[in-house]
């Protein structure tokens, strides 16, 4: 008996050992728990069925639960995850995830393809320089239409760039950055993609979407980074964790006794992909800045947020009060995103990743010049009728 005992444990062992796979999904707990390391502890781990581990996979997202298609490289619950590889990039097909029947969203979208650049009415009519209000940016960020400028790619297609540049000394140093928002908005459901080519800097590179009312409490971040891990003159970057790595999250807002309240998911909201498989190393990684890449967030409900990066579905963002959901902490004044959003394009100089001001202008990261310029070739929002979502909340 203890034979057979063993023999059929054996088999049983290597059935598990034949089952591994390439690419796996890693389903984030709902239950509460205070810090990333108790994160790591309270998982549930899910193994996908196929074992190719090449770009022609599938992810197909946990229901009720945040989750991510992630490679073998990838860290299991963790801020960090590897997405497969995907050499094959190109925009989303509409078709493959529920939205072949939507339409282009004319108030939302643009070409960028004006020949009279940031002076051409049609622009102007979509298009309002800066921040959705009269905030001028984090210090020492100073938002401006002056940084906007448009160049050709080729033949007629053109693209709109942002360039910083730094004016004032001591007290009053700045480094003026583009923006653009929207002047229409809408709320779900929409899908907004852009071509993006992220500078060679550090500063932050941001397609994001926030709603406009006083406080600004609801916003969704389509892409945000803040370029290579390596300089132009080969060197490290002042904080190289951050570098080629993508941040796909989304903020609720609310001010409690004076205090604003930030709300944002921690596990599985900056992304990093390999060129290859078989290498996990850092040097590996997609250096995002080298060329332009698609950037997709599709706005299901007000519980659901879906990511998309060169075509591919990447993570999903769902449950209400789950841990790393949508709004656990109810800051949202009706039970989710809800409120109509305004596409924002921008750069900024992020301070607090230094640990303050005096330390980001002591930094030899770029902040301007050619190697800061942001690049962005379309960016295009659609609904299920090509119009709007009005949708109000009080």
């Amino acid at each position: 008996m203890k034979l057979i005992r063993l023999v059929l444990t054996l088999a049983v062992y290597f059935t598990l050992l034949s089952c591994s796979t390439n690419t796996k999904e890693i389903v984030v707990s709902p239950d509460p728990v205070d810090s990333v390391k108790e994160d790591t502890e309270e998982t549930e781990e899910e193994e996908d069925d196929d074992e190719s581990g090449n770009e022609e996979q599938t992810y197909e997202p946990a229901e009720g639960k945040p989750s991510a298609a992630l490679s073998s490289c990838s860290p299991e619950n963790d801020i960090l995850y590897d997405a497969p590889v995907n050499n094959n990039i190109h925009e989303v097909n509409l078709s493959e995830f529920d939205m072949g029947d939507w339409q282009l969203v004319d108030e939302l979208s643009d070409e960028f393809d004006y020949a009279a650049g940031k002076t051409a009415s049609v622009f102007l009519s979509k298009w309002k320089f800066g921040f959705v209000n009269n905030y001028t940016g984090p210090a020492p960020t100073q938002w401006s239409g002056d940084q906007i400028t448009f160049e050709t790619l080729e033949g007629a297609n053109r693209a709109i760039v942002l360039t910083p540049s730094e004016t004032g000394t001591g007290a009053n140093r700045t480094l003026k950055c583009g923006m653009i928002s929207s002047k229409a908005k809408s709320s779900y459901p929409i899908f907004q993609e852009a071509k993006v080519k992220i500078s060679n800097s550090q500063l932050a590179n941001a397609v994001w979407m926030l709603s406009g009312e006083s406080g600004t409490t609801e916003e969704i971040d389509n892409l945000e980074a803040y370029g290579p891990r390596l300089r132009p003159d080969n060197t490290l970057c002042d904080y190289p964790y951050y570098a080629d790595r993508i941040h796909l999250s989304h903020h609720t807002f609310k001010t409690v006794g004076g205090q604003r309240m930030d709300y944002q998911p921690k596990i599985q909201t900056w992304m990093s992909r390999k060129k290859t498989e078989g290498d996990c190393s850092r040097d590996n990684e997609v250096v995002w800045s080298e060329d332009y890449h698609y950037f997709g967030v599709k706005w299901v409900n007000e519980q659901r947020l879906e990511y998309f990066v060169d075509g591919k579905r990447v993570k999903v963002v769902t449950g209400l009060r789950v841990k790393d959901g949508i709004d656990p902490e109810s800051y949202t004044a009706c039970n989710g995103l809800t409120r109509e959003m305004h596409m924002i394009i921008s750069q900024a100089a992020q301070a607090w990743r230094y640990g303050g001001a005096t330390n980001f202008w002591n930094s030899s990261d770029i902040k301007t010049g050619p190697n800061a310029k942001m690049y962005v070739d379309w960016i295009r929002v659609y609904s299920p009728t090509g119009t709007v979502n009005n949708r109000s909340c009080n």
